[in-house]
């Protein structure tokens, strides 16, 4: 057997195959700093071996693997499952440990049943289709290609759940779910629309580190089921055409060449400077492009009622926010940083990791923060400030100059 994805998934479907004594002949993945996996060779091209199992969480990456490989396809059954003779189970579908699928229960092909899932008699759980773990499906229930039920989650008979749709962990789903949508709660309830069945094309501005960075954080919304972005490579001044960035694409041309895409295109602003963020958003004339924000699954909100935020923001790991927090437009927030109540944060501002704002502070506009720099409560910054890294600013600092030290006072350059 062979598995295509190199993930935590891969671990637990190497354990099952090994618990019914079927070998992993090797992995593939399309990352080339992974060179093994539980002491199974990684390798990096696929030469059409078979059978595979895509051993990769997200449901549309999978749906976007299996159309490309058009293979013979391998199953991955636990032992520990009970399984109708009566049911019916696709090519490459994954069975996990004490799984319950009853009388003719139908499972499609590429599914996940996760760890001790409930699946009652006549259910159908279409192509591509996962549910999670102690997720429990009533009899006549029905999962639309792609969807995902959410961990503990409880289905009644007779229930729809919609293509592509997104059911959130532990809710009670008692009627019918659409196509596309997110929804969660006891009883559960649509929130909000979940763009995943058309992917949406994404460029970045800037093909250094922040740029891998940003690249590498796009990779994990998606796996995350937080989005489906198609990534076509980057844009840079300072690079040739076609150079390459990592494994992550290349770069397709300067500020010219973005000026000229003719269909609709995001873009993230990966510069770390925020003068320089604002001149290349300012040179943007392209109708086309939009500016979403990109933030991390890890990002947590204490009370997202009263979160605002506006477009084009970077949220890297770990940041959080408690209550009553508004960040405006094209900002960064590198990683771990930490925002408290009341704190309102302008435009074009990027925040190091670790910055931490205490509450009721004001960022104006285009502030750099450096490396676990802190801002004590209620002080209020102007625009262009730079405060040095691990510098505590307790007084409100004269706008263009840059803050160093413990308490932070204003630095003259000789």
């Amino acid at each position: 057997m062979y598995l295509y994805g190199a993930s935590g998934h891969a671990k637990v479907i190497i354990d099952m195959l090994n618990a019914s004594k079927i070998k992993v002949d090797a992995l593939f993945d399309d990352d080339l700093s992974i060179n093994e996996l539980m002491n199974i060779p990684v390798r990096h091209d696929w030469e059409n071996e078979t059978p595979v199992i895509i051993s990769i969480g997200n449901n549309f990456t999978r749906k976007q693997i299996a159309d490309k490989l058009q293979c013979e396809y391998g199953t991955a059954i636990h032992p520990s499952s009970v399984i109708s003779p009566f049911a019916t189970v696709g090519e490459g579908t994954v069975i996990m440990q004490g799984t319950i699928i009853q009388s003719s229960a139908r499972i499609g092909r590429h599914c996940i049943i996760n760890t001790g899932a409930s699946i009652d008699h006549e259910c159908i759980v279409e192509d591509f289709a996962h549910v999670s773990p102690k997720a429990t499906l009533c009899g006549n229930v029905s999962v639309g290609e792609g969807a995902w039920i959410g961990a503990a989650a409880v289905v009644v008979p007779g229930v729809k759940i919609g293509r592509w749709s997104v059911v959130g962990a532990g809710s009670v789903v008692v009627s019918d779910i659409p196509d596309g949508v997110i929804a969660y709660g006891n009883p559960c309830r649509v929130r909000c629309v979940h763009n995943v069945i058309n992917p949406k094309r994404i460029a970045i501005y800037g093909a250094g580190g922040l740029g891998r960075e940003v690249a590498g954080g796009i990779q994990r919304i998606n796996r995350a089921g937080l989005g489906n972005w198609e990534l076509v490579g980057f844009y840079d001044d300072g690079k040739p055409k076609g150079f390459k960035v990592s494994h992550l694409g290349e770069v397709l041309g300067g500020m010219e060449d973005l000026n000229a895409v003719d269909k609709p295109l995001a873009l993230a602003i990966a510069v770390g400077t925020p003068t320089s963020r604002r001149v290349i958003h300012d040179r943007i004339t392209n109708p086309n492009i939009s500016f979403p924000n990109l933030i991390s699954p890890s990002f947590r909100v204490l009370d997202p009622s009263t979160f605002k935020i506006g477009e084009g923001n970077i949220i890297q790991d770990n940041c959080s926010v408690t209550c009553d927090v508004e960040i405006g437009s094209y900002n960064v927030l590198n990683g771990s940083n930490v925002l408290g109540h009341d704190v309102i944060v302008g435009d074009f501002n990027v925040m190091m990791p670790g910055v931490r704002l205490s509450g009721e502070v004001k960022v104006g506009n285009g502030n750099l923060l450096g490396v676990d720099s802190v801002i004590l409560q209620r002080v209020k910054v102007g625009d262009n400030v730079t405060l040095g890294a691990g510098s505590v600013l307790m007084t409100k600092p004269k706008d263009g100059f840059t803050y160093i030290g413990v308490p932070a006072k204003k630095f003259d350059y000789e």
